[in-house]
Formats: structure tokens, sequence, C-alpha cells
């Protein structure tokens, strides 16, 4: 009979639940192909599989006032794993790895693993840069440290530009100590020289004068510029070690760890079931079951 107009029609669960016991074989089919199958993938799929993982550090740059450089792109994860997926630095870490162009492709990942406290306190992120795939382990290692190297060089385009302008100065400082060391030390020979001439004391002290007088100046002025080179090279370190990015850890190859058999013989036994419940309930739709004909014994007259 139908249903009355809004009233609901009760599923009857003892119907299906028939319908699987009396087609229970289906069921029982789809398990053991279940378990076959990841039997099978559970023995080739990570059988030549490695993996080489690299800790970044990406740095947090100081602008030349001293402040921190706000929002910095370097100082983003997102950032190191867009250049990852550039073809541009595969290629670079195929060629360093020794593996065919577009072999890294889909096998490069980049994870914020944790924050390290930076600058004046504030916490910048590290990331894992990991390579995996059907590799060697020294060509995972390879490509996960050439990646690395390169995502590090384009976070430090600013801090590096930095460095190298306070390099300059430093050197340059260097440079103009040298030269006055040099000049006291011809100044000295020339001192000397007018000590062992045969000269008269009024002309010896005429020529000696303006030459000690030069001496002097340049012994104060050394003495100043050396005091400001520890400062310079101490920016340098701070730039190189503080502000600017660099790999913490270089990537080492080594084999993936395959899977528990028992948790993957158990996601098998799980899903056979469910697509053999599945499948026991639709074959009754399309191949439904044969009626049980029940047959009553006639007395003979």
């Amino acid at each position: 009979m139908a249903d009355a107009q809004g009233t609901e029609q009760e599923i009857d669960l003892r119907n299906y639940a028939d319908r699987v016991l009396k087609r229970w074989w289906i069921v029982a089919i789809c398990v053991v192909i279940a378990v076959v199958a990841s039997f099978t993938i559970s023995r080739t799929s990570n059988k030549n599989l490695t993996q080489g993982t690299a800790t970044v550090y990406l740095g947090q740059p100081i602008s030349p006032n001293g402040s921190l450089v706000p929002n910095p792109l370097s100082s983003n994860p997102l950032y190191a794993t867009a250049l990852a997926k550039q073809r541009q630095y595969q290629e670079v870490a195929e060629k360093a790895a020794g593996l065919e162009p577009g072999e890294l492709q889909g096998h490069v990942s980049v994870a914020l693993i944790s924050t390290a406290v930076g600058v004046k306190g504030i916490a910048v992120p590290l990331a894992q840069l990991t390579v995996q795939g059907p590799f060697t382990p020294a060509q995972s290692a390879a490509a996960a440290n050439s990646m690395a190297e390169q995502i590090v060089a384009k976070s430090n385009t600013y801090t590096t530009a930095k460095q190298a302008a306070v390099v300059a100065a430093r050197d340059s400082l260097q440079t103009r100590i040298d030269g006055l060391a040099a000049d006291a030390d011809g100044i000295r020979s020339q001192l000397d020289k007018l000590q062992k001439a045969s000269l008269g004391a009024a002309e010896r002290a005429s020529l000696t004068a303006p030459l000690l007088g030069i001496l002097q100046y340049d012994s104060n002025t050394e003495a100043l510029l050396q005091e400001q080179l520890p400062d310079l090279q101490a920016q340098v370190d701070y730039i190189e070690n503080v502000e600017g990015g660099s790999v913490i850890t270089p990537a080492r190859g080594a084999k993936v760890a395959p899977t528990s058999k028992q948790f993957s013989l158990l996601i098998a036994i799980v899903l056979g079931l469910i697509v053999g419940i599945l499948l026991a309930v639709l074959s009754t739709v399309f191949w439904p079951l044969r009626p049980v004909i029940e047959t009553e014994a006639t007395g003979t007259p």
C-alpha cells in the first residue's frame, strides 16, 4: 500500500542485511582483492623511494637605520614554496643531482616546521625542503641541497647587497690603514737615513721636523681608523649570521621507511568490506535474487 501523504517510509535494514548475507561471496572476493593489492603495493611502492631533507632559515633583514624590514617576502614560507615549484630552480637542482630534465617535477615540497627567534626577538620561520622520489640517496640529497641553497640565495638578495656595501667600506678602510702604515714605514726609513747623514744639528732638525709631524699625523689617523675596523667587521658577521638566511642542516639521502604492514592490512580489509557490501547491495538491483518457492506436501486421495 502507498504511504499516506506526509508520512515517511521506513527503511528496513534487515532487507539490506539479507541481501549482503545472500551475496556474501562478493564481499569475500572484494576483501581478498584488497588484501592482495595492499600486499603487492607495500612490497613495490617504497622499494626504490628515497628522500633528502634540508632545514633552511629564511632570515630577517634589517633596514640601514636599524629597524626591521616590514613583512619581507623572504621570511614567508609560502615564498620558499613558490620558488621551489619554479622550473628554473628545479633545472639547476636536476643538473646538480645528475637527473634528467623534469624528473624533480612533483617531487619537491617545503613545509614550515617551527619558528626561531630572530632579530630583536621576532619569530621567523624555519622551513624544511624535501626531495622525495625514485632516486638514489645521493641524488635526493644533492637535489635538496641545491634547491635549499638557491632559495637562500634568492631570499638573501637584500642582505647580500647590504653586506657587500659594508664589506666594501671595511676593505676601503683596511686599504687606507695599510697605506698609512706603508707611509709611516717610509718616513721612518728617511729619518734613519737623516740620522746617519753628515749634517749639522740645525740642518738635521729642519729636515726631520716635518717628517716627524707627518709620522705623528699618520700614526694618530691609523689608530682612529683601527678603532672603526672591528665595528664594520661585526656588521658583516651580523648580516651574514643573523639577518641573512642560511642552510642550517644540509640534506642527507636515505630510503623512505615503509609503511606499517599491519596498518596497511587493516585499511585494505576495511576498504574491501565497504566496497564488497556496496557491490553486494547493488548487485541485487541489477541481478535480483531468485524468490524462494515454498511447496506444501499434498495428501493422496
